[in-house]
């Protein structure tokens, strides 16, 4: 099942409209120097696997490059906080481009795939972009090492990047940016609507205001009155359609239990969030006690059961040495 996130990123960002200003607007004047845009093609095959489907979205082009075949990978992340792990996903997904490009085209070599990460989330991006980052490295071993860059596109509330481009793609990425912003969303919200006014036809305007508003009024914990105040004062002619995004949603059960479902949601991340900085700084005090660089993987699966009371007890015990692990098998008993 779709989450709010990802319909709203793949119903906007494979639009080629918006697929080429973001590209124009945000790559390197190096790397469009290569690509020709206008050979852009959107593939509808997602690469990204059923269980991460709640945090990630992807989109892939098809483009040219010096009049080779190549490929630009969109992962859009939309959790709160940046996983660690996006390095290794975006590797896997890369590998799955070229087997399907390799199922479809009788080519001497592999295209490029150029992978583009989009941030959204309420926490400052603090992952590394190299894939080697997340490797145990030793001396002498780089050349046994699969290594590559992703571009970062930050939009989150601690971003500098500025939004650019044509109206439609700064609609998409305004909205976007201020998913997980709720201080001020008035004046937010208000200069979306200016945004979308803009539009040059109604058909256009009909179609970005519909998608956007029902994105909003999903993921967004914003007094739904008001908002409805300000389409009428910014956008009257769209009052009837705002109201009837808005019932749509509630007879399909949703918009009732938005309020509550986004506060649950939240309260469910933060705790989420806690709970794997936790598990980060127990890794960490285990590691300065044995001498290992990670730790096995039933250990932290079973740390990763736990809720974050005996978290906090058992990170609390390893800062005051209450306990005495020397081995693996030592931990192993005191975590059982």
């Amino acid at each position: 099942m779709q989450t709010p996130h990802d319909r709203f990123f793949q119903e906007m960002f494979e639009k080629k409209v918006v697929a080429e200003d973001f590209l124009k607007n945000y790559l390197s004047q190096e790397l469009l120097d290569l690509i020709n845009l206008d050979k852009l093609q959107i593939s509808k095959k997602s690469f990204v696997n059923k269980r991460l489907k709640k945090y990630f979205s992807d989109v892939v082009y098809r483009v040219e490059l010096n009049n080779q075949n190549a490929y630009i990978y969109c992962l859009f992340e939309h959790k709160s906080y940046p996983d660690k792990d996006v390095s290794f996903q975006l590797l896997q997904y890369m590998v799955r481009i070229w087997e399907h490009h390799q199922d479809h085209y009788d080519e001497e070599k592999l295209p490029l795939v150029i992978p583009l990460l989009i941030y959204h989330g309420e926490k400052r991006y603090n992952i590394g972009k190299r894939f080697n980052s997340m490797i145990n490295t030793q001396p002498n071993t780089e050349k046994f090492i699969p290594d590559f860059e992703y571009l970062l596109f930050d939009f989150s509330k601690y971003s500098d990047l500025e939004i650019i481009g044509s109206i439609q793609l700064q609609i998409v990425l305004k909205i976007l940016q201020t998913s997980f912003i709720d201080n001020n969303y008035d004046k937010i919200f208000a200069d979306i609507l200016k945004l979308i006014k803009k539009l040059n036809d109604t058909k256009t305007i009909l179609e970005y205001f519909t998608t956007g508003m029902e994105y909003i009024l999903e993921i967004k914990d914003y007094d739904f009155d008001i908002m409805h105040d300000k389409v009428n004062l910014i956008i009257p002619e769209r009052s009837e359609t705002f109201m009837s995004t808005a019932n749509k949603l509630r007879e399909e059960g949703k918009l009732d239990g938005i309020k509550k479902g986004i506060k649950e949601g939240r309260k469910e991340g933060m705790k989420e969030g806690r709970k794997q900085e936790l598990i980060e700084t127990i890794s960490i005090l285990i590691k300065d006690k044995l001498p290992i660089d990670k730790l096995p993987d039933n250990l932290e699966s079973k740390l990763n059961k736990l809720d974050l009371i005996v978290l906090r007890e058992i990170r609390t015990d390893l800062l005051k040495d209450i306990i005495n692990i020397e081995s693996i098998e030592d931990l192993e008993e005191y975590l059982n």
